[in-house]
């Protein structure tokens, strides 16, 4: 990227300039404190430093006009401007005193467009905008590449009538609502730009919004994109909603007097999972409107109903689909030629016949023959069929191999987004990491957000995928980290508003996650929502999920109503698995389908597999597309062996997900036990290749467990059979799952012995309130039943709690059947 020189007063130094720089990037800036030498002449520094300047950058102010040093740099900045050695001259108003009309300022310097620049990040904005321009101008190359957009006409057509539409107003909020990935930043850009709202060279601020956010999270991203004055945020979670309603106005008013239009990623906080605007929001919309101004872009992965529109014409949704056939065409031809692939016609209709109509496929595509070769690729083709649902381990696996590598993306998969200063202070300033990060955008794996695209975040579906894995912080990342946390703990209660967000959102996350005690000051919502996820996640803290809640409940009157249902959610299920009967009463502050699933999840939890099964069926006759309440419903049908019930479930929980562990252990137990099957051995080798692929604890034992399966069952091996469970228990003897499955194995073999050894083993390791206890009753039952010992048997039996009658009464025949026998 070309260098910015930056001509100040020292004055202006701490309070202005050094922001910039700072923001801009040390390596993008010729700036006095970082890049020149002591020893040297200050004069020669400058020629220096101009030398390898391509914009000079001259920030005006009482002090700076007054400054003999920065006059002499200007005189020499014009000097190499009519050389043409340097590309621009940029004027920046920084001092509310001083006017583009003072007499101080050159006659020829007043010519450019002289404005007021408050804040250092819209000042930063304004000169990465123009070095982007002389980028292009050296690289013509990084424009067309930018500028790459194929089809959607019809699309571009409906947004330019309806902004110049002379009977509607123009919107404030323009919602492209769609898929992740579908391109619907891409429309709103290219929109933007052919309707001359925004010129090429604009790259709009960004921000990402999550279901686990409200308008506290709104407030905060907004405020750090920095164009608002100075302002005290604290004690957000104690104000009321109509309070953070009037912050965001001042901080959106802010951001129109900048002319700058804020794109928002928004995954479920303003557009939720049911298609509502939340109310917060349209209040903000309706308080803005008189200003006739695009303010807002959402790129929304929710569709609004369009009754919530009725009465909001000032905002604008409009759904991106798929690309057409025509437009993938038009992509792949676009961007293999931009990347000086050569592809014959019948090579492009090869690779067209297996896209399906989303651009980040298309670009995989491109960058797999630019990596591989057409061949190779054409031999591996099912990498690019199956890229939706295996997207996650195609785009690893170029990395998975190298520890530096996914060293720092697991880094990364710690943050919800971080600084790059805040990143390379743990990391290290080196060049391979700056490679690899642009790496990791080129291919969607990360991406940037903020005014500047100062921060990095991780693509989701691949940070969940990381966090499942067995690989673990570097040991030097983690003692930084460790140590910038105890700084933190140490003076955060000294800290201002200036403090980076992505460092605040981290450290206080971590010092919750720690049980330490947070200044209610710096606490908002989503803190605790994110908190108690990964605290859940981590299946054994239930308890402090149930702490967290309770906590951020006690504000739950200045809470958004969406909000509290959220944090109540993860109480209830936090509640469910400790199976305390308090989540009786907390669930019922929750309705609808999610009420009926959250009973279901309990049922199972004690051990009512009748019950569960009403209540989840009851949620998908009211939700048939409700993914939670499916893979409950499969889990409560294998717990009662219901294989054929749960097989087509399973296979299509499976297909929505190749790399959930849980769906493939959950398909492959179904595989087994399903009768008739033609292809069954191809499935399950499919199956058993899938789970070895995930580096996890947890699939690692699924898959031991399942290896053993596969030979007892299908390929009546015995040995080996018992060789993987064997494996399984060695390497997770606190589990109970191996010692069921090897019952299981012995059963098939005639083993009586070693069943009985596997009861004994497995009353260690389960008590009576255990989730497991009806799994040992009823395998207690069976091996008595080949014992002979028919009171018994029939006395364990009743002893099952919450089984339906179906499943009892096929369990009870096939213990008379081996009594029999």
């Amino acid at each position: 990227m070309p260098k910015a020189f930056l001509s100040h007063s020292s004055q202006d130094k701490k309070s202005y300039v050094e922001i910039v720089a700072r923001q801009l990037g040390y390596h993008n800036c010729v700036y006095d404190d970082l890049t020149f030498e002591e020893g040297m002449k200050p004069l020669e520094e400058i020629q220096k430093g101009l030398d390898k300047s391509d914009l000079f950058v001259i920030f005006l102010s009482n002090s700076a006009l007054e400054s003999a040093w920065v006059k002499k740099e200007l005189i020499l900045a014009k000097n190499k401007l009519s050389e043409k050695t340097l590309r621009r001259i940029f004027p920046i108003i920084i001092d509310k005193k001083v006017t583009y009309r003072d007499s101080r300022i050159a006659t020829w310097l007043r010519e450019y467009n002289l404005k007021l620049v408050s804040r250092p990040t819209v000042a930063t904005r304004r000169i990465k905008k123009r070095l982007r321009e002389i980028s292009w101008e050296y690289h013509p190359r990084l424009k067309e590449k930018e500028r790459i957009f194929v089809g959607r006409n019809e699309l571009v057509k409906t947004f330019e009538e309806r902004i110049h539409s002379l009977d509607l107003p123009l919107p404030i909020c323009i919602i492209a609502s769609g898929l992740e990935k579908i391109g619907r930043k891409v429309f709103l850009i290219h929109s933007l730009r052919k309707t001359n709202i925004i010129d090429d060279s604009y790259s709009p601020p960004l921000i990402k919004l999550t279901t686990n956010e409200s308008i506290e999270d709104f407030i905060l991203k907004l405020y750090n994109l920095g164009f608002s004055e100075k302002m005290d945020l604290g004690y957000l979670l104690k104000k009321k909603v109509t309070e953070k309603i009037e912050i965001a106005l001042n901080i959106i008013k802010d951001i129109q007097i900048a002319k700058e239009i804020v794109f928002v990623n928004d995954s479920g906080c303003i557009v939720t999972p049911d298609r509502k605007i939340t109310d917060w929001f349209k209040k903000i919309i309706d308080n803005i409107k008189s200003e006739q101004k695009i303010t807002l872009c959402l790129a929304s992965s929710f569709r609004p109903l369009e009754y919530e529109l009725r009465d909001f014409p000032f905002i604008f949704n409009i759904k991106v689909p798929e690309l057409d056939k025509s437009e993938r065409v038009g992509l792949l031809k676009q961007y293999s030629e931009f990347e000086e692939l050569n592809l014959s016609t019948t090579d492009l209709r090869y690779f067209f016949n297996l896209l399906y109509g989303y651009p980040e496929q298309i670009y995989f595509t491109v960058d797999l023959l630019k990596d591989y070769g057409i061949e190779r690729v054409k031999n591996e083709s099912y990498l690019i069929v199956e890229y939706n649902t295996e997207k996650v381990t195609q785009v690893l696996m170029k990395y998975e191999k190298n520890k530096e590598e996914m060293d720092l993306l697991y880094l990364l998969a710690n943050f919800d987004f971080i600084n790059y200063d805040f990143l390379f202070e743990i990391i290290g300033e080196h060049e391979i990491f700056r490679k690899l990060i642009s790496d990791f955008l080129a291919r969607a794996i990360c991406e940037n957000l903020g005014s500047n695209r100062e921060y990095i975040r991780l693509n989701d579906a691949i940070c969940d995928y990381i966090k499942r894995t067995t690989h673990e912080l570097n040991p030097i990342y983690k003692q930084r980290l460790e140590e910038h946390l105890s700084i933190f703990l140490d003076t955060y209660e000294e800290k201002d508003e200036e403090t980076d967000l992505a460092d605040l959102v981290y450290s206080i996350k971590q010092a919750l996650i720690s049980g330490k005690e947070i200044d209610e000051k710096f606490l908002i919502p989503s803190y605790f929502m994110k908190t108690m996820k990964e605290i859940y996640d981590s299946h054994t803290r239930y308890n402090d999920v149930v702490f967290l809640a309770d906590r951020v409940l006690q504000s739950k009157k200045y809470l958004d109503d969406m909000v509290v249902k959220h944090i109540r959610y993860y109480l209830c299920l936090s509640l469910a698995r400790l199976r305390n009967v308090r989540f009786l009463k907390e669930v019922q502050y929750i309705s609808g389908p999610e009420h009926n699933f959250l009973m279901g999840f309990y049922y199972r939890f004690i051990g009512k597999n009748k019950d569960a099964l009403l209540r989840l069926h009851e949620a998908l006759s009211d939700r048939p597309d409700f993914p939670r309440a499916q893979r409950e419903l499969v889990q409560v049908l294998l717990n009662i062996e219901d294989f054929e019930s749960a097989y087509e479930l399973a296979k299509e929980n499976y297909e929505k997900n190749k790399n959930n562990p849980f769906h493939i252990q959950a398909y492959f137990r179904c595989v087994i036990y399903k009768k008739d099957l033609p292809n069954q051995d191809t499935v399950m080798n499919e199956l058993l290749t899938n789970l070895s692929r995930i580096n996890s604890d947890q699939a690692r034992e699924m898959y031991f467990r399942s290896k053993a399966q596969y030979y007892a069952y299908c390929l009546n091996n015995k040995e080996e059979a018992l060789y993987w469970i064997e494996r399984a228990i060695k390497e997770f003897p606190e589990l109970p799952y191996p010692y069921f499955t090897k019952f299981e194995i012995c059963e098939k073999f005639g083993n009586l012995q070693d069943m009985e050894i596997v009861l004994e083993q497995l009353n260690k390791i389960i008590s009576k309130n255990s989730y497991h206890y009806n799994s040992l009753i009823k395998n207690k039952a069976i091996f008595n039943a080949y014992k002979k010992n028919e009171n018994l048997t029939f006395t364990l039996l009743k002893q099952l709690r919450g089984f339906p009658e179906e499943a009892l009464e096929n369990l009870r025949e096939r213990l008379v059947k081996i009594l029999k026998n």
